[in-house]
């Protein structure tokens, strides 16, 4: 290596930061995740040999904890957060500068750079806290002083504490916590924002004018209870409590990564989760089924429900099947760990946890279990792997299905066959001038370009591309004897000289069909080659042919039988009892081997489990994780309910009950609500009721702070941690559009069913790169399709979670693009339009008013309000038409706070 190329590469791996990176108590536990998942294993692969602590430390640089990457080595910096495109460090491993290029031996993959990429655009957010101190031996997981910490702990008995006036237990812990630090809570809510809250909180959607009359009417003390029990027995309670686990089970109708194809028949699993919400099935059951369906007593539901386990983003056409496996496996037990066990177990896969006491061992004693799961169909799409389906075809439809294939077939054969003989009808003519394409090409200079070759082509009356590519492929074929003569006219440009030498030779040879000359002049890939596409061969009329075939094909395709089948998971032929731990995660590098069993600082038995010879063990896990004796169950899916009616969880990280996680702000009230929950037979309507019918949930979101009040829990207490008040929360963007669907009548709720407009395994994005995929349809957000890497952007920009990870709490964030959509979308100046002809059938202003504040805001218009709305109308008057007017009145109120938040 030159010295100026030594120096270069030192200066890209003297990483010090020029903007502060993001710091350990930064981090979303989505950055986290990234770091363990993506980052960490390259830099412990690729990196620590020749920079770490513990090994080297060439040109003075560690990168084994964030601290000495951010201290660099012993030039400048090369590591800029947050602009990977000022950043050396990205130059060098994207190995485009010849003397700028790490690793020096072997470059990274694609993959592993573009994450390098993304994580330096996120700021670099680096967990690793503690320094690395060389020559000591590595963090030694205990598991017994892991039990003690407080999420594996056994669930405790407790009692709920005796607080006067209060009959809830919920109330009881909250109201003690509260008292204990001085403060007091809020005030229950007006009856208005407490239906509005409960409508939209159990259905998504809002109440109807009628249902608000008929609650503000009922004065008997459970008039609330009432309301509670229409919601949850209402069908719209599934779809939107499905849509909350959906989110943890990162749903999503197309594969995205590689090879985005669609996901035909995801829509059973989401049709599955809203009818087992609806039915309230118990949620130990729920879980089993999403593990091990196809392990239990034959059932289309619990077979649907293992689609849990397929739904992962996969790398389609990784070459390496032995590779892909395993990262199949390794999202599956990422998943599962965080969606059931709020655990996570992915950077298990290269080393020992580095926070929880979770150790390799454990990671590949499930991955034994995983291993003998089969994910993916035999079946292939040229490269391409597909997923495992559970075929629900019966023997008429696959006879069908066989019919309808052969006579595609026959299909694409007659658009073949058009097309190769006008292409062959093209390559006569090319042939009978061979001499006059090679006297062109002798005109053109070395190396040319289109522009050389189009007058000498056009001179000629020859095509321009074929000019171009004989004189190419002359260029680059230099030892072939048949065109050494060519070769000396052309020094010449001799192009007579050309005719008068080839004319003799290739006339003979096109009459003889034999010869060298002959196989020169018919070598698809020889110096006459036809160009690929058609378009620079055919003429217009030829090609408008073809284009209309092709458009009948398509046609026949898009309107084909579809053989219906379950996205599921089954067990492998052959079952694995024990797998070897893989050395940095690679296959290649094998460890110890160790049986299949479950994370042991979680296990609350000392006797090993005992697995099925003939079996994964997939069930044997399952029911492992739904027992009642499980620390991390019970209390990860109560405290996801509890997230999803406050806003914020006892435990606020829902995905992570690991060390990094947060600690639960009423530990007491945690294991109450799980045991309780287990006792109530695991069920979620049980728990909906009990949190409801508490008046902490029924409390208002004002402030209740007096002078007389000792602690001001503005200040004690700003982000509500200890529940003095209701949050004032947004909606989530699909209760956003689709309460302005419902209120404007145009709303279709019709229930499940396939909604992506693509077969199975269809490529989503097509030739163009365009993906065709709309949202226009009427029904549900829930329903529309969910596309990975391209989501529909109105939900997106209201922070739809991403579909590729489970996402137990949603961002909600306040962004410029959000005041754009409401101001500009044309779903909202639709529904604004719709809505307005809709009060235009009642008599007057001033009924359309109270109409339209009480479908928008449930309540009637202030006097001010009313003043307002009525001098706006009165202006637009003035230029617009009335239907104009009270459709820009509808849009503003729409796109108004009050109807996007609830108090």
């Amino acid at each position: 290596m030159s010295p100026f190329r030594r120096s270069l590469s030192l200066l890209v791996l003297a990483t010090c930061a020029t903007t502060p990176a993001l710091a350990a108590a930064q981090l979303t536990s989505e950055q986290t995740d990234f770091f363990e998942k993506q980052i960490r294993p390259i830099l412990t692969e690729r990196c620590y040999e020749c920079h770490s602590v513990e090994k080297k430390t060439k040109g003075g640089l560690a990168l084994d904890s964030a601290a000495s990457v951010l201290k660099g080595g012993d030039t400048s910096p090369a590591l800029v957060p947050g602009d990977p495109e000022k950043s050396l460090l990205i130059e060098a491993v994207r190995y485009k500068n010849h003397d700028l290029q790490m690793p020096p031996k072997r470059p990274l993959s694609d993959a592993e750079v573009h994450s390098l990429e993304e994580w330096v655009k996120m700021g670099a957010p680096d967990p690793r806290t503690a320094p690395v101190v060389a020559a000591k031996k590595g963090r030694v997981i205990d598991i017994a002083e892991g039990r003690k910490f407080w999420s594996f702990q056994p669930i405790a008995r407790v009692e709920p504490p005796k607080v006067d006036g209060v009959t809830s237990p919920i109330d009881a812990f909250i109201r003690a916590k509260l008292q204990e630090k001085g403060q007091r809570p809020a005030p229950p809510a007006d009856k208005r924002t407490l239906l509005r809250r409960a409508t939209y909180d159990l259905i998504g959607l809002p109440p109807t004018p009628k249902e608000v009359d008929d609650f503000l009417a009922d004065t008997s003390p459970d008039a609330f209870d009432k309301v509670i029990e229409r919601l949850l027995a209402s069908p719209h309670y599934g779809e939107r409590w499905g849509r909350h686990w959906l989110d943890v089970a990162r749903y999503a109708d197309s594969n995205g990564m590689d090879e985005n194809l669609a996901f035909g028949e995801a829509w059973r699993y989401r049709d599955y989760v809203v009818k087992s919400f609806n039915e309230d099935k118990p949620y130990d059951q729920f879980l089993v089924e999403q593990i091990a369906g196809d392990l239990l007593p034959p059932s289309e539901d619990a077979i649907t429900a293992t689609g849990f386990l397929s739904l992962g983003a996969r790398v389609l056409a990784e070459p390496d099947m032995q590779k892909l496996e395993m990262d199949i496996i390794d999202e599956q037990i990422d998943t599962t760990g965080k969606a059931f066990l709020g655990m996570t177990f992915g950077c298990v896969r290269c080393h020992d946890h580095k926070f929880d006491p979770i150790r390799q061992d454990d990671y590949y004693a499930m991955a034994a279990i995983f291993r003998s799961t089969r994910s993916l169909s035999r079946d292939k799409i040229g490269v391409i792997k597909t997923w495992y389906e559970h075929s629900l075809a019966t023997p008429e439809q696959l006879a069908e299905k066989k019919k309808f294939d052969d006579a595609l077939k026959a299909k694409k054969a007659d658009v073949a066959k058009i097309v190769a003989g006008a292409r062959a009808e093209v390559k006569k003519v090319v042939l009978d001038h061979a001499t006059d394409y090679l006297a062109a090409a002798a005109l053109l200079p070395a190396r040319p370009i289109l522009a050389d070759a189009d007058p000498v082509a056009k001179a000629a009356q020859l095509d321009t591309a074929i000019v171009l590519s004989c004189r190419q492929y002359l260029d680059l074929h230099p030892d072939l004897p048949l065109f050494a003569p060519w070769r000396e006219l052309a020094q010449k440009r001799d192009a007579d000289g050309v005719r008068q030498h080839y004319g003799p030779i290739f006339s003979a040879a096109l009459d003889a069909k034999k010869g060298p000359e002959f196989d020169a002049l018919n070598d698809a890939k020889g110096f006459l080659a036809l160009p690929a596409k058609d378009a620079d061969v055919l003429d217009s009329a030829t090609l408008a042919k073809i284009a209309a075939m092709n458009t009948e094909v398509a046609d026949m395709e898009a309107k084909g039988p579809e053989l219906p089948a379950i996205m599921s998971v089954a067990d492998s032929e052959k079952v694995v009892p024990a797998l070897a731990i893989h050395l940095r995660g690679s296959y290649l590098t094998l460890g110890k081997v160790v049986d299949r069993n479950f994370p042991e600082v979680m296990r609350t038995s000392y006797t090993e489990p005992i697995f099925p010879a003939k079996h994964s063990g997939r069930l044997e896990l399952a029911r492992w994780m739904a027992s009642s004796e499980h620390p991390l169950t019970a209390r990860v899916i109560v405290n996801r309910i509890w997230t999803w009616h406050f806003g914020q969880g006892i435990v606020a990280t829902t995905d992570n009950f690991g060390l990094l996680g947060a600690r639960p702000s009423h530990p007491e009230l945690l294991d109450w609500l799980a045991r309780n929950f287990i006792e109530n037979g695991w069920s979620i309507k049980d728990l909906h009721r009990l949190i409801m019918k508490s008046a902490t949930y029924q409390q208002a979101s004002t402030v209740s702070f007096s002078e007389s009040d000792k602690v001001d829990p503005r200040i004690v207490d700003p982000e509500d941690h200890l529940l003095w008040r209701a949050h004032i929360e947004r909606l989530e963007a699909e209760e956003i559009r689709d309460a302005m669907l419902m209120v404007s009548d145009w709303l279709d709720l019709s229930m499940g069913g396939k909604t992506i407009p693509l077969h199975d395994k269809e490529f989503v994005f097509n030739h163009t790169s365009k993906d065709a995929t709309t949202y226009e349809s009427p029904r549900r957000a829930l329903y529309l399709p969910v596309i990975r890497n391209h989501l529909y952007n109105m939900l997106e920009q209201f922070d739809y979670p991403d579909p590729t990870m489970p996402t137990g709490a949603r961002n909600s964030t306040v962004i410029a693009p959000q005041a754009l959509i409401m101001m500009n979308s044309p779903v909202v100046m639709e529904a604004s339009q719709r809505l307005a002809a809709k009060l235009a059938k009642l008599s007057n202003d001033d009924q359309r008013l109270e109409q339209v504040y009480a479908l928008l805001y449930s309540r009637p218009p202030l006097d001010h309000e009313k003043a307002n709305a009525l001098a706006l109308l009165h202006d637009f008057a003035t230029t617009e038409p009335p239907d104009r007017a009270w459709a820009m009145l509808c849009h503003t109120l729409m796109a108004a706070n009050e109807f996007i938040y609830l108090r």
